[in-house]
């Protein structure tokens, strides 16, 4: 733990995804186990009708942050939102917003996805490997990162038994799917989304092995890494 402190200390960590499950729990973890923390900039989106800031109010009051809100509630100003979409390029953020991330950023941690299963192709193309794409060109432009973080997931390559810590191959180019998807109708895309993503059972399964590959294109240009959730079984 006291090695990951010192990496944490005086950092700049740049969450998309945030108030998703994990984001909120990567949030809460950073903010209380590594409090010499500089700041962490999180990407928020208006949703329900909520703005950006009720958004951040909202997930600072969940149980999930009652220990730092009760002993240590300072540290919750190291938090700062940044107003945006990842749908958007440089994800619509302001230019005042986008430099700050670009001039301050060390750390990415990238957790923005649609995690609906039943997603049409189109939608899980455009919030899972075009998403990633803006992520990785933004990065490009960072002054001093560290490291980015993909998060994929244990069921990206659901034609194996196993899956060793390696990236595995498709048959479609990341960029291939990406002009596609910008091209072709919602209606013509889901006319063909059983062949194409055969054998996946879902196009969330599909989309993250897809951006994997985008992510492993860029291992010569970027310190980046993939990481792959699982769920876990409660075991009684």
């Amino acid at each position: 733990m006291a090695s990951i402190r010192e990496f944490y200390k005086d950092k700049t960590v740049f969450i998309t995804g945030a108030s998703g499950f994990m984001g909120k729990v990567l949030l809460e973890k950073l903010l209380w186990s590594c409090q010499d923390i500089k700041q962490i900039l999180i990407l928020i989106r208006e949703k329900r009708g909520k703005s950006g800031s009720e958004r951040v109010d909202q997930i600072s009051k969940l149980p999930l942050f009652d220990r730092i809100r009760n002993q240590k509630p300072e540290l919750l100003l190291k938090v700062k939102p940044v107003f945006g979409d990842i749908l958007s390029v440089d994800f619509g953020l302001s230019s005042d917003d986008l430099q700050l991330v670009i001039d301050n950023t060390n750390i990415i941690f990238h957790m923005a996805a649609t995690i609906n299963f039943e997603a049409p192709l189109k939608t899980a193309i455009e919030m899972n490997v075009r998403g990633v794409q803006y992520v990785i060109n933004m990065a490009k432009r960072m002054l001093d990162l560290k490291v980015m973080v993909h998060t994929s997931t244990t069921f990206c390559c659901t034609d194996y038994d196993v899956l060793e810590e390696k990236i595995y191959d498709w048959n479609i180019e990341p960029k291939d799917l990406l002009n596609c998807s910008e091209w072709m109708s919602e209606d013509a895309m889901n006319a063909i989304t059983k062949e194409l993503i055969s054998p996946h059972p879902n196009t969330y399964c599909y989309t993250k092995r897809i951006a994997e590959l985008l992510v492993r294109d860029e291992y010569e240009n970027l310190p980046i890494v993939i990481a792959r959730p699982s769920l876990s079984k409660k075991v009684a």
